[in-house]
């Protein structure tokens, strides 16, 4: 009679346990299969999307600058901030110290202390033959903007007329992130960063 329960209970226990393990396989089955499928679909995606360039938006449209600001005439606008830009680099490359209309700020007075220093020393940091490539705002209210600027130049340094880094034979390509300061009705450039650079030849 005891061997006849006892062998009940393990005949209850090993049911148990198969059909435990059963659904353990079957749930892990179909976990692996979920599993299999979103790689199977996400590598589709890769291989698909191989060659292709995401659209990223770089900056603000017309339409949005404009509903900022309605009196603005965009394209002569970025055309002002561009000119304005190229205006700086030539200054700072013939030591012209009359950034009033160009520069605001700590930006006005680090430029005319560099251009000074630069005399002493007969050092130059010259940015010349410049080519636009782009650009666009990329911030704006109307008392401030940021300004994003892509340009292929020839950037380098010298030291009394020796060049001691960069060339002025092969150009490089920059991008600019410049801050425009609303002064009086007139758009001065208050901060510059060179985001990023690159020889054209690599």
């Amino acid at each position: 009679m005891l061997s006849n329960v006892g062998f009940i209970i393990v005949a209850v226990i090993a049911s148990v346990t198969i059909i435990v393990c059963s659904i353990g396989i079957i749930i892990a089955s179909r976990f692996q299969n979920k599993q299999k499928k979103k790689f199977t679909e996400v590598n589709y995606l890769v291989n698909k999307n191989r060659d292709s360039r995401f659209s990223v938006k770089e900056g603000l449209t017309n339409e949005e600058i404009n509903n900022i600001d309605s009196n603005v005439n965009v394209d002569i606008l970025m055309s002002e901030l561009y000119s304005t830009y190229v205006e700086m680099e030539n200054k700072i490359k013939n030591f012209d110290t009359n950034f009033d209309d160009i520069l605001t700020g700590s930006l006005k007075e680090f430029n005319i202390n560099r251009i000074e220093n630069f005399k002493s020393k007969g050092f130059t940091d010259i940015t010349d033959g410049i080519d636009l490539i782009n650009y666009t705002i990329t911030e704006y209210s109307k008392e401030k903007l940021i300004f994003r600027l892509t340009i292929n130049c020839f950037s380098y340094k010298t030291v009394n007329n020796q060049i001691v880094s960069g060339s002025n034979l092969e150009k490089i390509q920059k991008i600019l992130l410049l801050t425009y300061e609303n002064v009086n009705g007139k758009w001065l450039i208050s901060s510059y960063d060179k985001i990023y650079e690159r020889k054209l030849s690599d």
